[in-house]
């Protein structure tokens, strides 16, 4: 995925701190599943697979964040967030500016707990391990993927 790669890896690889390395990081495909969508990808379901190598593409919570409608994963996130009030810290990402946090209980509610159960059945982390890493690597990287300070644009988001 080349951009998409390279942004995670970079910013898993800078937090990794007591970790043994990007590469050994299950977040890796927990951050493209929230981020890169397939075109005609649907459901979020279908994503984890491919992301972790079998599934089924089923109906899962998180196909609202990778799919349907032409939006990109991110596009979705975003109102995704923003449905769960919590546009303001993701909308900081993406602008200029400091990032505001999330704490991990407000990026759980965010991303709903059918979603933090498919996300922590595909790391094999607990969810409350999830969220709280999650919380310290997301904003980092959604800012890093909008350097403008704006959404990419479908011809940008093509070359993650």
């Amino acid at each position: 995925m080349g951009l998409l790669d390279s942004i995670i890896g970079s910013v898993v690889g800078s937090n990794a701190g007591q970790q043994q390395g990007a590469g050994a990081n299950p977040l890796v495909g927990v951050l493209m599943s929230l981020l890169a969508a397939r075109a005609g990808g649907g459901r979020l379901g279908g994503m984890l697979g491919n992301a972790s190598g079998g599934g089924q593409g089923g109906q899962g919570g998180l196909g609202g964040l990778l799919g349907g409608g032409g939006a990109s994963g991110l596009g979705a996130l975003l109102e995704q967030f923003t449905q769960a009030g919590h546009g303001g810290a993701i909308n900081s990402w993406i602008g200029n500016g400091q990032n505001q946090p999330i704490a991990p209980h407000d990026l759980g509610a965010a991303l709903g707990p059918e979603t933090v159960g498919q996300l922590s059945q595909q790391t094999g982390m607990g969810g409350s391990d999830l969220l709280s890493q999650l919380s310290q690597l997301l904003p980092g990287v959604v800012d890093q993927l909008t350097p403008q300070g704006r959404m990419p644009t479908e011809q940008e988001h093509a070359h993650w």
